[in-house]
């Protein structure tokens, strides 16, 4: 995450606190995290964030003090917003194709609200908001980051025919989250695998979905799941079907020649899953 510049005036905005250390003059420090980066800070508002499993949300105020001016940043008053998307508050990450900007556009196209919501909910653990974007996967021997491949996958669906809108909102879904579990240290995984390691932690959003969207979220539980189920519902099995052929990034690049990392913009991207087997079944004869 970026880091901010010092600042020089007194500010407000919304922000994900992490606490640090008290020191000996009982100010604590503070990590604020926001849409343009990251600021150290101090409070004499003590608090601790052991006992949530989420990331702690709020509106802050931050004076500038020291010499030069700026030179420390104490917050002066926290109002906390356990309510605040934390989705808009990711900042970007360094060093890449405006990754978060790009999986924000895809969370807001979801047009699905509890599959939206689910998303923001999701987003807010810990090991998600700050692991998510630098966890690297092995794909045919080569490294690639999580959020990435994710992204690049939930795209080609998004702007994949043949789904319905509800098959177009899930499998982006599904896209986003398939490997996020890997975000977790691999000791954690339930099982030795990520994606029921995934679905533990996120328990309680997944039920939630369910009480306003029972079928939806059997649909979803049924992707997740997909590996170590011994059938799945027509519907899930469709969706399945399109989002994996989708998937095959290794392929795509062979034979379109960097469609990764581009932002589709329009119908000119739309895929189309015939045109998608006619084109593997030409390129491996």
């Amino acid at each position: 995450m970026n880091k901010q510049p010092l600042i020089t005036h007194p500010v407000t905005f919304d922000a994900v606190l992490e606490p640090g250390l008290i020191s000996g003059d009982g100010l604590q420090s503070v990590r604020v995290i926001h849409p343009d980066g990251e600021l150290a800070a101090w409070t004499w508002h003590h608090f601790d964030a052991a006992n949530t499993d989420s990331v702690l949300t709020g509106t802050v105020s931050i004076q500038p003090f020291g010499q030069p001016v700026g030179l420390t940043s104490v917050i002066d008053r926290i109002q906390w917003q356990p309510a605040l998307q934390v989705i808009d508050l990711i900042p970007e990450v360094a060093g890449t194709a405006k990754l978060v900007a790009r999986f924000r556009s895809l969370v807001d196209q979801i047009r699905h609200p509890g599959l939206q919501q689910l998303l923001h909910d999701v987003f807010a653990l810990r090991p998600l908001f700050y692991n998510y974007w630098n966890t690297a996967l092995e794909i045919d021997g080569k490294s690639r980051s999580l959020a990435e491949k994710a992204i690049i996958n939930a795209e080609l669906v998004q702007w994949g025919v043949g789904l319905s809108s509800f098959q177009r909102a899930v499998g982006m879904t599904f896209a986003l989250l398939r490997n996020a579990g890997q975000a977790w240290p691999r000791e954690q995984w339930s099982d030795g695998e990520h994606a029921l390691h995934l679905l533990r932690q996120i328990d309680g959003s997944m039920s939630h979905l369910a009480q306003g969207y029972p079928e939806d979220a059997d649909v979803l539980r049924e992707l997740m799941e997909h590996e170590y189920r011994l059938s799945l519902s027509p519907l899930a099995l469709s969706t399945l079907e399109h989002v994996n052929h989708l998937a095959d990034t290794s392929w795509l690049d062979a034979h379109w020649g960097g469609l990764d990392g581009q932002e589709p913009n329009g119908p000119s991207n739309l895929i189309s899953l015939d045109a998608l087997r006619r084109r593997r079944a030409s390129g491996s004869t």
